[in-house]
C-alpha cells in the first residue's frame, strides 16, 4: 500500500510524539545532560556552534530550549536549563537508533569504535542520574 499526504490513517503530524526530538533539540539536550550544573543559553549556544561548527544564536537555542521545557525534557533551574528524565528516555531511544541506523542493520559495526568516534560514552544516558 502507498500511503499519501491525505491518508487518514497515518498520524497527524500536528501532534508531536514523544519521541519526535530533532537533531538540533538532541544535541541540546546533549549538551545540557553532560553539564555538571544547570547551563546558560550563551555558554549552550557556543557549545553548540563548536559542535555543529557554525554559529548559533543564543535566541534559537533559548527557543528550542523553550519547547524542551514545555515538553519536559529540559527543566528550568535559576534561569538556567537541566535535563529532566523524560528527555533523558527520549535521547536515549534516538541515540540508540542513530548508531543502529549508522549500522545499517548489518550488526558488524563495533559499537564501542563507533561510540568513541561519536565522542559517546556506551550507555551514557541509561544511568538514570537525573
Amino acid at each position: 500500500m502507498i500511503s499519501t499526504a491525505n491518508d487518514p490513517s497515518l498520524p497527524s503530524s500536528s501532534t508531536p510524539r514523544d519521541w519526535a526530538m530533532t537533531v538540533f533539540e538532541l544535541a541540546i539536550f546533549i549538551c545540557a545532560f553532560r553539564a555538571m550544573q544547570p547551563i546558560d543559553a550563551d555558554i549552550l549556544s557556543d557549545m553548540l556552534g563548536g559542535w555543529f561548527e557554525c554559529f548559533i544564536a543564543p535566541e534559537d537555542a533559548a527557543a528550542a530550549a523553550a519547547n524542551m521545557v514545555s515538553r519536559g525534557w529540559l527543566v528550568m533551574v535559576g534561569g538556567r536549563l537541566m535535563a529532566a528524565e523524560e528527555g533523558r528516555r527520549v535521547a536515549r531511544t534516538l541515540v540508540n537508533g542513530i548508531i543502529r541506523m549508522l549500522d545499517q542493520g548489518t550488526r558488524l559495526l563495533d559499537v564501542a569504535l563507533m561510540m568513541a568516534v561519536l565522542r559517546l560514552t556506551k550507555g551514557e544516558l541509561d544511568d538514570g542520574r537525573i
